[in-house]
């Protein structure tokens, strides 16, 4: 580097008051990457508990094993958690980069641990039962329930053989009448094969079964209690 070019260097430092940077905020910098990337994986954690979660709760209310169109499978998918994690966890891997000695790891590398850290910490907050608070905390907002597949949608069908609801009225063993979850009233008749079952006033149930559209009466093949 000659002279002229070393002048016109320390003018401009100088010239411009050009000072170096502390090295507390090049520390500050690496540590907000390192911070940035742990809560990258602790929110994908929560994106794999919630999805956990609800597939989980579909087959607690034996949803799984229930006959779907095309167009109901694609909706139970969850697709905002989904993204979520997706997002988060490319977010992390974007953040190691920028570490000190974050190009020394494998893109590959990084992503399969911050996915199986996800999993791993996703599956504690679903069996300590931080996943399901958390899905009823959001249920309150209006927006999550137009994004979100919810199970009582699926037995406030009675067209297709499904209905869930509150017991409002009794009968007899075999007549009563129940509030659906959306707020419908329909009257139920049961089965030869839910003999055994006796309809409790103010309990909530699900079944499987067939709508008698001409008296409007459900007539439940099949009837248990809804799991909460």
């Amino acid at each position: 580097m000659n002279n002229d070019l070393l002048n016109k260097i320390q003018e401009r430092i100088d010239t411009e008051n050009i000072k170096p940077l502390p090295r507390w905020r090049f520390l500050l910098l690496r540590a907000s990457f390192w911070l940035l990337a742990v809560l990258s994986v602790i929110i994908g954690s929560f994106a794999v508990g919630a999805i956990l979660f609800l597939f989980l709760d579909y087959n607690q209310h034996n949803l799984l094993a229930m006959p779907y169109s095309a167009t109901e499978l694609l909706l139970m998918i969850p697709y905002l958690w989904i993204i979520l994690f997706l997002l988060f966890i490319a977010t992390a891997r974007m953040s190691i980069a920028h570490t000190q000695k974050g190009y020394q790891y494998k893109i590959h590398t990084v992503i399969v641990v911050s996915v199986l850290l996800s999993i791993i910490f996703g599956s504690i907050l679903n069996l300590i039962g931080i996943s399901k608070i958390a899905d009823e905390s959001l249920d309150e907002v209006p927006l999550y329930n137009y994004i979100t597949y919810d199970v009582r949608d699926a037995y406030s069908r009675p067209i297709i053989g499904r209905l869930a609801g509150i017991i409002v009225s009794v009968q007899d063993n075999e007549n009563f009448s129940i509030q659906s979850f959306d707020g419908n009233i329909w009257k139920v008749q049961l089965a030869s094969s839910t003999f055994g079952f006796i309809p409790k006033a103010s309990s909530t149930i699900r079944m499987f079964g067939v709508l008698e559209a001409s008296s409007s009466i459900f007539f439940a093949k099949s009837i248990g209690e809804w799991e909460q």
